[in-house]
């Protein structure tokens, strides 16, 4: 699978470049969410509840406190856990050092507990798909997201004094994504969960994008705009996916 994720401030249009992206692809596009409830052992509710929060028109009305009071039930009920699916036996150590390096930076953070709580689920959904991915779930297929295992460092980092040091041992740990695509400019003051400081996003993504250089991996500037970036991305996928 190959995985192409987004990486930028909180309102600098990810989502936004993300929907207009895949439009170009002649096939579906998946994204950690869809993996995770294909591949996971979660319970009917659960996939029913995740399914319902992302309808459309409760996305543009995520933020009415209804819609909060909810989610914040269900994160409260549901248990974190390292899940044991059946396929993925030969990642299970290395699935564990990396959740238990990510559960104690989350541990030692500046956030809620409540909060925390959320970003134990959101890593153990994508560290999940990204290490099952690689090598065994729809080698023939494409995973893009606005928000992915790059982006959390803007959770990892905050307020973190050795931010350089965890974002070099993040990198390494981590099953990198193929395709970077950056977006270095807030366009909209989006209210958004994790409310970090200007200073400290920018030191964040500043670190994160040098870091991105030294590695392996394709770095696309939003900038250049969705067509040029697609073409640019569809010529270094048909190396991989002949007939893409």
């Amino acid at each position: 699978m190959i995985i192409i994720e987004c990486f930028g401030p909180s309102g600098s249009g990810k989502s936004y470049f993300k929907k207009r992206l895949i439009k170009n692809f002649r096939f579906r596009i998946l994204d950690y969410k869809s993996i995770y409830n294909l591949i996971s052992d979660r319970s009917v509710f659960e996939k029913l509840f995740y399914s319902f929060i992302k309808l459309t028109f409760l996305q543009k009305i995520k933020n009415i406190v209804f819609i909060k009071q909810m989610k914040k039930i269900f994160f409260g009920f549901i248990k974190i856990k390292e899940i044991e699916y059946k396929k993925i036996d030969y990642t299970k150590n290395k699935l564990r050092k990396k959740i238990k390096f990510i559960k104690q930076l989350i541990l030692n953070s500046k956030f809620t507990n409540s909060k925390k709580k959320i970003f134990e689920n959101w890593a153990n959904e994508e560290l999940h798909v990204n290490s099952y991915s690689k090598k065994r779930v729809l080698r023939q297929k494409i995973l893009i997201d606005s928000e992915g295992l790059i982006q959390r460092l803007f959770i990892y980092c905050y307020k973190k004094k050795e931010k350089k040091k965890i974002i070099e041992k993040y990198l390494d740990l981590i099953e990198l994504p193929k395709i970077v695509i950056f977006f270095n400019k807030k366009l909209i003051n989006k209210k958004n969960t994790i409310k970090n400081k200007k200073n400290e996003e920018k030191k964040i993504f500043r670190l994160t994008l040098l870091e991105l250089k030294k590695r392996n991996i394709l770095i696309i500037n939003s900038n250049i705009g969705v067509r040029e970036a697609y073409l640019i991305i569809k010529k270094k996928l048909e190396l991989q996916l002949p007939g893409l």
